[in-house]
């Protein structure tokens, strides 16, 4: 299983952010990651990526994961678009991995 999606060049060494050689990552170029807008959508890279097998999906998840109020902090939305760096951990159901957002 995917244990880390990793976007661009991150800003600091993977063995820094604690990514060992035995993780399952999945490497997306910028270049690949941005859409004809100039935009990543992060639910396009889950998908594309292999953790979901649509977007629907994404979207219902997504929708009850807003219900339940398990998602308060606006990082933990899978429906955005990614604007910066960031390092973000997922919990979905029995699905567990780090999205890591480099330059």
């Amino acid at each position: 299983m995917i244990t880390n999606i990793i976007i661009g060049t991150p800003l600091v060494s993977l063995e820094l952010l604690g990514v060992d050689d035995t993780e399952e990552s999945v490497a997306v170029s910028m270049e690949e990651a941005t859409n004809d807008k100039g935009e990543i959508f992060l639910p396009t890279i889950l998908k594309n990526v292999g953790l979901f097998k649509s977007n629907n999906e994404i979207r219902q998840i997504n929708d009850q994961r807003k219900a339940s109020g398990k998602v308060t902090d606006p990082d933990q939305d899978l429906w955005r678009n990614i604007t910066g760096p960031e390092l973000t951990l997922f919990k979905i159901g029995k699905k567990v991995f780090w999205l890591i957002v480099g330059e």
